[in-house]
């Protein structure tokens, strides 16, 4: 009997190595909405992380994170940085990459993983096109994260549908215009990371 458990076990377990290694290794997760907003002010309020706590959902749920804004305000080198000391860990979201009225491109730090986050804008009509986006890619032998890449989309996917929700809310109550800096977070309020001052 016991060797007979083993053998289901052990066919279960090879099973599993199996089938990750056909699970795909690259992962995209992706949410779009129309916002009645100029390009152009979608784009800027994406790239300047002054506003991201404006529409983030994470942001929503903890505000008490312990944010913390780094580098210039807005476009390459723009990082915000955040701890939880009630168990959710600390993470980074900094912009490596902009392309004025198109495009911002994003590195998201969590404990030891990175992920590619994106923020796209394209005209539509009078208005914009937003997408918010993550890009994973998992090594050849990452069989844990093929498996957390099948799950992805589930768990971010309703996240990223909120953000989009609230920058739209937050976005159309300025009629088209850019809405003032939030409160508190003026440029002199961004510390110099330590890596850039040398």
């Amino acid at each position: 009997m016991a060797r007979r458990l083993m053998s289901v076990l052990l066919t279960i377990v090879i099973l599993i190595i199996l089938v990750g290694f056909l699970l795909p290794r690259n992962v995209l997760v992706q949410r779009s909405l129309v916002i009645d907003t100029p390009p152009e002010v979608a784009f800027d309020v994406l790239n300047d992380l002054r506003y991201f706590n404006q529409f983030s959902p994470w942001y929503a749920r903890d505000p008490d994170a312990g944010y913390q804004l780094e580098g210039p305000p807005s476009g390459v080198g723009a990082t915000l940085s955040w701890s939880d000391e009630r168990g959710s860990g600390a993470g980074r979201l900094w912009i490596v990459e902009s392309t004025p009225h198109e495009s911002v491109e994003l590195l998201m730090a969590l404990s030891d993983n990175e992920a590619e986050n994106f923020f796209l804008v394209e005209p539509d009509g009078t208005g914009s096109e937003v997408t918010w986006g993550l890009r994973m890619e998992f090594g050849t032998f990452d069989l844990t994260g093929r498996y957390i890449g099948l799950m992805l989309p589930g768990l971010l996917g309703g996240d990223f549908k909120e953000g989009l929700d609230r920058l739209k809310e937050y976005l159309e109550a300025s009629r088209g215009n850019m809405p003032p800096v939030p409160a508190g977070l003026e440029a002199s309020d961004f510390p110099t990371r330590s890596s850039d001052s040398g």
